[in-house]
């Protein structure tokens, strides 16, 4: 399931935000009042000790305010500007959706076109998979960055575009029947942004760039498909440590999912194009927002890379995006003629910074109540491209009597083995050691599991973990349940 913000933090900033900007109601139109309003939001970023974020407000088709606050690297002492380039995490997915409703447009290919056609690397399921099932994340296909954190791949580890195929086409199994439900998978706009490329014979560098960011003048946006690129006036991404901050960035080739660089004056442009239809015209324009449906009929809030919401009773268009040290939301406030826009460059930046600013501009034009508020889908909030929270080692408390048969035999003695999931290409063993399974990995810290029904363990991150029997009751497999991954199967390889 896709996770939302959560509604105990949003309700107490939100109301907290009603209280101060609804007292000021009659001023909060002004840019001068705004302006000092985003400075206090932004108050704990403004120093040179610390990463930062980069803000921006589009109000009436015009860039009203575009701040920088902190520093967008420490090292060499460069302060953050309107024109610092962020690594954009997934709001990148909406220039690969617009880059496929132009080849649509072109005539080059269908949206209705079935993945393998562009990319027969992607296993035969026994249903078809449509560019539209991806643009949607109704596809059913995993998350390829939630297996990779099986395997214990660091976030900020190398990934390069032949290792994401191979983990494609291992895959025996789908979430779900193309169509039947909206899970978000990063899998398929990777995947959208190798059609780009197949289709167009072109890299989705060098198509994005003729055919969204130059007629839009965005010469500071791009996708980066060699993470070793240089990129100029970069905000590098941190992360906090007990030393204070440590760099975290991609190092990912693969692009669509990810994989662009931009400003906050460049975004500013991409929105005015949601106006304008300069590039896409007004139908492609309408395409990239029209709600995605699934298979019965039922309408989505997820289009092709932008999620639909309200926020305050207002209609948003949004997305967000999460990687490493970077934290980037786009929302738009259409009937409101209001955009914010925040780039950050540290990861424990608040996910509510856009409403917090859109907050300034809306609150004076509703009556809602602060609980009434209901903030977008947060596309990336659990660790987006990261797949899993960092696993925990510490040992849970558990009932060793829980664990034991009705002989009294330790049932998990019986379970301990190795095991190997051809999908990950990888072995584990499982042991028991004092009442929890371990299952030890290649390369990652062990991760721990504690019974909490008939043959099903969890682990404290919420990976389920589910044995499978013979008719004889032998323990043949298991499987792994994780956020974006359902039942990864493993078989035993020892008796």
């Amino acid at each position: 399931m896709i996770l939302h913000r959560s509604a105990i933090y949003r309700a107490g900033t939100f109301a907290a935000i009603a209280a101060v900007v609804i007292a000021g109601s009659a001023k909060a139109q002004s840019p001068e009042f705004a302006a000092r309003w985003v400075d206090s939001i932004f108050a704990r970023y403004a120093t040179s000790t610390s990463p930062g974020c980069g803000v921006g407000i589009v109000r009436n088709g015009r860039l009203e305010l575009a701040k920088g606050y902190g520093m967008a690297d420490l090292g060499r002492h460069v302060a953050i500007t309107p024109q610092t380039s962020f690594y954009l995490a997934s709001l990148a997915k909406q220039f690969t959706a617009m880059s496929i409703v132009l080849l649509a447009q072109d005539g080059t290919l269908s949206l209705d076109d079935d993945v393998r056609k562009w990319v027969p690397e992607v296993p035969n399921f026994g249903s078809t998979i449509t560019l539209r099932h991806l643009l949607t994340h109704t596809s059913g296909l995993r998350d390829y960055m939630t297996l990779l954190a099986l395997t214990g791949w660091q976030s900020d580890g190398p990934l390069t575009q032949h290792d994401f195929l191979a983990l494609v086409a291992r895959q025996r199994d789908l979430n779900f029947q193309p169509g039947e439900e909206l899970m978000y998978s990063n899998t398929g706009y990777a995947l959208l942004g190798l059609v780009v490329e197949r289709a167009s014979g072109r890299s989705l560098r060098d198509f994005a760039a003729e055919r969204i960011f130059a007629p839009l003048h965005m010469t500071h946006t791009e996708f980066i498909a060699d993470h070793g690129s240089l990129i100029n006036n970069l905000a590098l991404g941190y992360e906090t440590a007990p030393s204070g901050f440590r760099v975290s960035g991609s190092r990912s080739d693969v692009v669509g999912d990810g994989g662009a660089y931009s400003t906050i004056e460049d975004l500013a442009r991409w929105d005015g194009n949601f106006e304008t239809g300069r590039v896409g015209g007004k139908q492609g324009v309408a395409e990239l927002i029209q709600p995605g449906q699934l298979s019965d009929g039922d309408t989505l809030d997820y289009a092709f890379g932008l999620s639909l919401s309200t926020f305050a009773g207002a209609r948003t268009i949004s997305h967000s995006g999460a990687y490493g040290g970077y934290r980037t939301t786009f929302m738009r406030f259409p009937d409101n003629h209001l955009s914010v826009i925040t780039l950050c460059n540290v990861a424990n930046a608040s996910p509510t910074l856009a409403e917090q600013v859109a907050s300034i501009f809306i609150f004076p034009s509703v009556t809602h109540s602060a609980t009434d508020a209901a903030a977008p889908l947060d596309m990336v909030a659990d660790s987006g491209r990261f797949g899993l929270v960092q696993l925990l080692t510490d040992p849970p408390t558990f009932d060793l009597g829980a664990i034991l048969d009705a002989t009294g035999t330790d049932d998990q003695a019986l379970i301990a083995g190795r095991y190997f999931s051809p999908e990950l290409n990888m072995a584990v063993t499982i042991r028991s050691r004092g009442g929890v399974l371990v299952m030890e990995r290649p390369r990652g810290d062990d991760v721990r599991f504690s019974r909490s029904g008939p043959d099903v363990y969890t682990s404290p991150d919420d990976i389920t973990l589910r044995m499978r029997r013979t008719e004889s009751g032998r323990v043949s497999g298991f499987s792994l349940t994780v956020g974006r991954v359902r039942d990864l199967s493993f078989a035993r390889q020892d008796e």
